[in-house]
């Protein structure tokens, strides 16, 4: 059983909504193996909890916050959560029908965490030339000249050499990146905000923390100039991927996307196509998306195996958020295309 079949089991059992911490408390006493595990009490040796009651808390909160399984009544202090199908929810305005956020491929990551692994490593090899070497020039020189001149080119290049931008007439492909000046401009002009986040890792604060780190992000997201497309996660993300390497980590459609919204059998459409990913409208709608996706990130990263990952700075490892999106990409590529015999059934 995992961690959310464990607190959908408790939310189902209850005939009203109930607070985190009662639900925290009902975990304790029912399933007594999800309290104190080994990630609380790191959590708390690092002294990102003060004890154990916390970390399960937050853990809670992050789960119900970000999945939408769950729906959190806010107009009560604490809030109070319930299934979105529990009968003792409160309906409080219509609901808008919404996909429920898929686990079971995070779940099964996890599960195999180890084949994963192997396999993005030999994912890896079906990239090379200009996409693993402006990355890895990018990152080496965020090290040793933070927004220089240089740092930002191979950001620039880095992002080309990724898909980002297609010759052609801009009316007609919209993978297109800005000028290379505007591009640089609208990512010195925080220059000062970006070194004082510079030195943040994903690995060294709780969730609730991130979440904040995230959040501070929000401005320069809403300002940076990257494609001309009015899609940003993509984009942006990638771009941030490069500036704060251990805080952010690359999203896109094909796989982060995909791997988080849709379970590996509806993946491929019946002609064997992968299926469309869709993405919301509007720049603050994006962010809010940026940020979901990138706690959810940082969520499976805290369940995984750490002791597994080894960074390798000439490499696409070159960190450990860089290695998660190692993990989501081989996880899609691992999924096999509907046999075409079956498909004409």
């Amino acid at each position: 059983m995992t961690f959310i079949d464990v607190v959908k089991n408790m939310l189902a059992s209850t005939s009203e909504p109930i607070t985190p911490q009662e639900t925290r408390e009902l975990i304790k006493k029912k399933f007594p193996q999800y309290y104190g595990t080994p990630s609380h009490i790191s959590n708390v040796a690092k002294g990102h909890y003060k004890d154990l009651d916390h970390a399960l808390l937050a853990q809670i909160y992050g789960l119900v916050r970000m999945n939408r399984s769950f729906f959190c009544d806010k107009t009560h202090k604490p809030m109070k959560i319930s299934l979105k199908n529990n009968k003792a929810r409160p309906k409080l305005r219509p609901e808008i029908p919404q996909n429920e956020d898929n686990m079971r491929n995070e779940d099964d990551l996890i599960k195999n965490i180890g084949h994963y692994y192997k396999r993005s490593l030999e994912v890896m090899k079906e990239f090379g030339g200009p996409s693993i070497y402006f990355h890895v020039q990018a990152i080496k020189e965020r090290e040793t000249s933070f927004l220089s001149d240089r740092h930002i080119e191979m950001i620039y290049a880095t992002l080309a050499s990724w898909g980002m931008h297609k010759m052609g007439d801009p009316d007609i492909t919209k993978a297109k990146m800005v000028e290379f000046p505007e591009f640089k401009q609208s990512i010195i002009k925080h220059r000062d905000t970006l070194q004082q986040l510079s030195s943040l890792r994903m690995d060294s604060c709780s969730q609730e923390q991130y979440g904040k780190h995230i959040d501070d992000l929000e401005q320069i997201y809403y300002t940076l100039k990257v494609s001309i497309s009015k899609a940003t996660i993509v984009a942006h993300s990638k771009t941030l991927a490069h500036i704060l390497p251990n805080l952010v980590t690359p999203i896109d459609r094909q796989y982060t996307i995909r791997f988080f919204t849709q379970e590996n059998k509806d993946f491929f459409t019946e002609s064997g196509k992968y299926r469309l990913v869709n993405l919301p409208q509007g720049i603050v709608a994006q962010f809010v998306d940026f940020k979901k996706y990138c706690c959810r990130m940082k969520m499976l990263f805290d369940r995984c195996d750490h002791q597994l990952f080894t960074i390798d700075k000439e490499t696409f490892n070159t960190s450990l958020p860089k290695i998660m999106d190692n993990l989501i990409m081989a996880f899609i590529k691992d999924v096999p295309k509907p046999d075409k015999n079956e498909r004409r059934k």
